[in-house]
């Protein structure tokens, strides 16, 4: 019983001192002689995994060993520099279970002469309770009252005098190696890391270059450092295999976010600047400070979206309302339409920096927004979204009623067609309102007396007035973003993400103009369809081949045609529309076609009664002033006229304002 009871002891005694990394505890040899049993001795070797077997217990020294000799310094040994060193002895202790620190030096005559470098832990500690003792008893003879007890950070990192330690001696700058080791103490007090510990020392938690390349790409694409870390793991297997922990992924980020600190207007100016020079000026930038010189405003466009502006700029929307970074700056993306109907980013600013102004501009109910449209392009369309409008029915007129009185239905009939006149959308709308009493309704009044602004019958003779109708785009192409970046980026944090969303948006560009090469396959035998696959990209083909479709089975003559002065004038009835009639007007001399429709002004190609009175007249090829360049493939490399080199105009500088 005695016995079991002296290893239970035993026991208790080494894991509590195992924890604390500390054997030094133990201060009495003799007590410790007379604690153990015969055979203890043997169990504690066995205990301590990795070290020599020459365990002193007199002086209680652990010495390291290694299976390969050369890792290990020794006395006289010679460096080129102290980093040298530092190196050579982190990557000895790696090895052996220890971490190691720089400590103290001495100077002269500007150069370090001496340099010590030790174990981690080295040095004495002083107790948080010897520390309170102190200031309670300071207190004491100030004042009365007891002063409250500092709060620490918990750790369990604690010194714990160890000597083992490297001397470095400057030896003079004649030789190439300038510094020798003059001491090197090998022998440590404490437990020093198992095989399965030395995963978590600090040199073996250091990130290499490629992990934090690894970690921005990741931070690139709105993955977070503790996700990184996770997905790092399962590329290359065990943790064991990573090094670094999460806690470290995610502290490197934070020292980043410290390096950038108040900086961070300032080296996101400098890349732009960069930018502009090594793009002969094409990249263009502006921003504006307050009073004190803080950052308010900064706008941006590439060429990239200055070529896409170019070809697809006639029509624009943004919404002014996403927030993106720690800063709680506004990020406005002005989205257009490109040549396959996908948005494309042309810039990040409200200010005129294209060469001509955009031909409608789609944006939100915003009293200010309309008022700086007005002065920025005067000669632009503003439109307003009609999808926030319409959401707005159901508050203004009562849910119950909105959902259930058929009031919607009737009125989205003309509300949302784009081939009612003007005339027959106010008499339509009048007529709802009589039927179901909300003539006299004052928001309805409202909106109603700014139809001009909203309603597609008042565009569809507007140069494409509809491809825009809301501000869906802007806000898709938010959530897009919002994949990329997160609230408490810093700016520089924020245009890094921003870089890699637009790369992604490219690289889709470039997999559909691939896919362009492509001819899509004909739905009929007429020769002008064949034309057309040739022209547009495939998702504009396959709107237009609706049509010519369309033409073939919905289209018939409603009456004889009748010709004046060269120019035929049908009418035709569509079925896709109720039967309703519609007029074309065709000068076969001049290839020249008018239509009361409006959809080649409205969207940029033909529509089906043009189509059928082309068809009439054996025309094989769409004419080439209704192939509209912005829906051609490749438009912004084929149409667009700016191009790198010394063609480009270099005014545009980057212009500060300070308000």
């Amino acid at each position: 019983m005695e016995s079991s009871s002296n290893q239970t002891q035993f026991d208790a005694t080494v894991e509590s001192h195992s924890k604390s990394g500390n054997i030094t505890n133990i201060e009495n040899v003799d007590m410790v002689e007379d604690f153990f049993e015969p055979g203890c001795y043997k169990m504690l070797e066995e205990l301590v995994e990795g070290f020599d077997e020459s365990f002193n217990r007199t002086t209680q020294v652990w010495i390291p060993k290694v299976a390969d000799i050369k890792v290990k310094p020794y006395a006289g040994q010679r460096f080129k520099d102290i980093d040298s060193c530092f190196n050579f002895y982190t990557e000895y202790g790696r090895h052996s279970g220890f971490n190691v620190r720089k400590s103290s030096h001495k100077v002269r005559n500007g150069i370090i002469v001496t340099k010590y470098l030790v174990y981690q832990k080295e040095g004495t500690h002083e107790t948080v309770m010897s520390k309170n003792s102190a200031s309670k008893i300071e207190s004491s003879h100030s004042s009365s009252t007891v002063s409250k007890e500092v709060r620490r950070r918990k750790t369990v990192t604690k010194k714990c005098g160890c000597s083992a330690k490297i001397i470095l001696k400057y030896i003079g700058s004649d030789s190439p190696d300038k510094y020798v080791i003059s001491c090197f103490i090998d022998g440590h007090n404490h437990l020093l890391a198992s095989e399965s510990g030395k995963e978590f020392l600090r040199a073996n938690r250091t990130m290499t270059a490629f992990q934090r390349h690894f970690l921005l790409n990741a931070v690139k694409s709105n993955i977070g450092a503790f996700r990184a870390h996770t997905m790092y793991k399962s590329l290359f297997g065990l943790y064991s295999d990573v090094g670094p922990t999460a806690v470290d992924f995610q502290n490197w980020m934070r020292d980043i976010k410290v390096y950038i600190g108040k900086h961070d207007a300032c080296m996101l100016l400098q890349k732009f600047k960069n930018k502009q020079e090594t793009s002969d000026g094409w990249f263009f930038y502006e921003f504006q400070t307050d009073s004190n010189g803080h950052l308010t405003r900064l706008f941006w466009a590439d060429i990239r979206g200055r070529k896409n502006y170019e070809v697809f700029g006639d029509v624009v929307s943004f919404d002014a309302t996403y927030r993106t970074n720690k800063y709680g700056m506004v990020f406005v993306p002005f989205i257009g339409i490109d040549n396959h109907w996908k948005s494309c980013t042309f810039a990040s600013a409200l200010l005129n920096i294209f060469p001509r102004p955009p031909k409608c501009i789609i944006t939100d109910q915003c009293p200010a927004m309309k008022v700086a449209i007005s002065k920025i392009f005067p000669g632009s369309v503003h439109r307003y979204c009609m999808w926030h409008i319409i959401q707005k029915f159901p508050g203004k007129v009562g849910p119950v009623f909105w959902a259930k009185s058929g009031f919607m239905d009737k009125l989205n009939k003309f509300i949302w067609s784009s081939q009612l006149t003007v005339a027959e959308f106010e008499q339509g709308w009048n007529s709802v309102l009589n039927e179901f009493g909300l003539s006299e309704h004052i928001w309805l009044k409202d909106i109603y007396a700014m139809r001009k602004s909203w309603i597609p019958a008042f565009f569809r003779d507007k140069p494409m007035g509809a491809l825009l109708r809301t501000t869906s785009r802007s806000e898709s192409t938010n959530f897009y973003f919002n994949h990329f970046v997160q609230k408490g980026d810093t700016l520089s944090e924020f245009y890094m993400c921003y870089e890699s969303a637009i790369d992604k948006e490219i690289h889709e560009i470039k997999k559909l103009n691939d896919g362009d090469t492509c001819v899509p396959q004909c739905v009929t035998e007429k020769q002008i369809e064949k034309h057309a696959t040739h022209q547009y990209t495939r998702t504009i083909f396959y709107k237009v081949q609706k049509q010519i479709k369309s033409s073939c089975f919905h289209i018939s003559l409603a009456s004889q045609p009748t010709v004046f002065d060269g120019v035929s004038k049908y009418v035709v009835r569509d079925k896709s529309f109720d039967e309703k009639y519609f007029e074309v007007e065709l000068n076969f001399q001049k290839n020249d076609v008018d239509y009361s429709c409006k959809l080649f002004t409205r969207v940029g190609y033909l529509c089906r009664h043009c189509f059928y009175i082309l068809g009439l007249w054996g025309v094989e090829r769409i004419p080439h002033q209704y192939l509209s360049t912005r829906w051609m493939r490749n438009a912004e490399k084929r149409f667009s006229k700016l191009k790198f080199g010394n063609e480009i105009e270099n005014s545009n500088g980057a212009i500060i304002r300070d308000t």
